[in-house]
């Protein structure tokens, strides 16, 4: 029976986006007459991962790739840009859309639109083997000045600090993830900060004994990711959430991201509109 619901489900999902590809948004008939998307991602493995030869992967620009085909854009290309300077290339439309586990925020959907979430998890630190300052919470930092954390500007886990009580002296920005791990590394900060399958990746890959994952941070919601667009951009969302739902109907989108770590399932259970109600 839930057999027979999935396939009546995929049905409509692809009969409702037939009808509605038949006007296209302008910034999908851009997209298709020039044959590609110019996405902004960043260098998180799981969520995407910039290999030796420049080709970009990860969970994230793998769902991009795979919904911009259905919508008939063949190829995207990724142009690495940090977290921070994310929003202002989307509102300067230096890219077409950024997908990189780009948390969605109130704050955020002041300024840009998202996509219904695609990536979701929780978050974690990286600590010294043994967790001699017995760091659990933000609010653990919060209350020694004396601790130093690193995390990436504006990140969420920079937002997570702020709000739950870490000075801003208390945090020392790394320019890519590993350069945070060698902060940690070399005693220079008592705490990494980042996202919970990220930072188990990059842990994973220094092997380093010393060093120890701290995951789920406690106190902090788990945070879900979507594909970003300026906030012009109503239509095109609209497409490629029409799209995006089309992969999660027929299991593409979970043969997709759980090889990487994350949760189809846990995806399912939240919704864009419950964190940035714009009317979509």
């Amino acid at each position: 029976m839930k057999k027979i619901i999935t396939l009546f489900t995929c049905f409509f999902l692809v009969l409702g986006f037939t009808q509605t590809s038949s006007a296209e948004s302008d910034t999908l008939k851009k997209l298709k007459k020039q044959g590609y998307a110019t996405v902004a991602v960043a260098n998180e493995p799981p969520y995407s991962d910039i290999k030796s030869d420049g080709y970009v992967t990860g969970a994230a620009p793998d769902v991009a790739r795979a919904v911009l085909a259905v919508l008939g854009v063949p190829e995207l290309k990724a142009e690495v840009i940090m977290y921070g300077a994310m929003i202002p290339a989307l509102q300067a439309r230096r890219v077409d859309m950024a997908t990189s586990g780009l948390y969605i925020k109130p704050g955020r959907c002041e300024s840009i639109i998202y996509s219904e979430p695609d990536l979701c998890g929780a978050e974690a630190f990286a600590v010294p083997v043994g967790n001699p300052n017995n760091l659990l919470t933000y609010e653990d930092i919060a209350a020694n000045p004396a601790l130093k954390m690193t995390t990436c500007a504006g990140c969420a886990e920079e937002k997570y600090a702020l709000e739950r009580g870490v000075s801003a002296d208390q945090i020392i920005y790394f320019d890519a993830p590993p350069s945070g791990i060698k902060m940690l590394q070399q005693g220079r900060v008592d705490v990494f900060a980042l996202s919970g399958l990220g930072t188990a990746d990059l842990l994973n890959k220094t092997n380093d004994p010393n060093l120890e994952l701290i995951m789920p941070v406690t106190g902090v919601p788990m945070g879900c990711a979507g594909a970003a667009f300026n906030k012009d951009d109503l239509e095109f969302r609209s497409e490629y959430n029409m799209a995006l739902a089309m992969l999660k109907a027929t299991g593409e989108f979970a043969a997709i991201i759980e090889p990487y770590g994350f949760s189809a399932e846990a995806t399912a259970s939240k919704s864009y509109l419950t964190q940035c109600p714009d009317g979509m």
